[in-house]
């Protein structure tokens, strides 16, 4: 039954990370983690765009061709650049990675001026398959999804839920969707920031199961069983818009 009060949740169409400088650049926030209880990290993940050459007349797009998505907090931030699989050319940029078609780069700070403006707005809590049933139509979901001990630390990702399907017949739903915000151990070393991006399902309110990384899983080949979590215990939260 849907809740008759009032919550909040991270207004994704409002939400941005920029940065300053000679050339500035803003994106809209794609998810959202946040790392530790009492003196907690917040990091927003930016949409991931195609590189190109910038402020020139001609050949906008670069070649090889790669993808670009920019993470941080305040204090740290990462560029994480992954090349489009099986392309004609052989010649890749110096900065490449040797073994891998990813070429990330890191800092604390990775820009001079760096901001996350998150925009919260109203919510309600969606409990149950009746729930998403009656909201379905409207297709403004967004999920929390809490960890409290994943590698050591407590973990909230807040993400929209791009894609979820409905069962009438069995009542069940199930969702799958991405990109979010995943912690990684540093044992992992994927990257000195320990956030990937990745994949999400899930068809109930405490467990999910996770793909690294975002989009071709690169990053994923040296971790355990490919990069792949099942069954991840968790508390799942589900909130559509308070006017739906």
């Amino acid at each position: 039954m849907l809740e008759n009060y009032q919550e909040t949740r991270v207004d994704f169409n409002r939400s941005n990370l920029h940065w300053g400088g000679a050339s500035k650049g803003i994106f809209k926030i794609v998810a959202v983690l946040t790392k530790g209880r009492d003196e907690s990290i917040t990091y927003a993940l930016g949409q991931s765009v195609l590189a190109g050459n910038m402020y020139v007349e001609k050949a906008l797009l670069k070649q090889p061709a790669y993808m670009f998505q920019v993470v941080g907090s305040s204090s740290e931030q990462s560029i994480y650049r992954t090349f489009i699989p099986d392309q004609k050319t052989k010649v890749f940029p110096a900065w490449k990675h040797k073994k891998n078609c990813i070429g990330d780069t890191y800092g604390d700070p990775l820009f001079e001026e760096f901001y996350i403006d998150i925009q919260r707005e109203p919510a309600k809590t969606v409990s149950d398959y009746d729930d998403i049933e009656e909201l379905y139509r409207f297709n403004s979901f967004t999920a929390k999804v809490t960890l409290n001990n994943h590698c050591k630390l407590f973990i909230q990702m807040e993400f929209p839920i791009n894609h979820i399907n409905v069962m009438r017949d069995k009542k069940m739903w199930q969702i799958e969707t991405g990109p979010v915000l995943f912690p990684v151990s540093e044992e992992l070393y994927i990257n000195q920031i320990n956030l990937i991006p990745g994949f999400v399902h899930f068809n109930n309110f405490k467990t999910i199961d996770v793909f690294c990384d975002y989009p071709f899983g690169y990053r994923s080949k040296s971790m355990r069983d490919g990069g792949v979590y099942e069954n991840l215990s968790g508390e799942i939260e589900i909130y559509s818009g308070y006017n739906d």
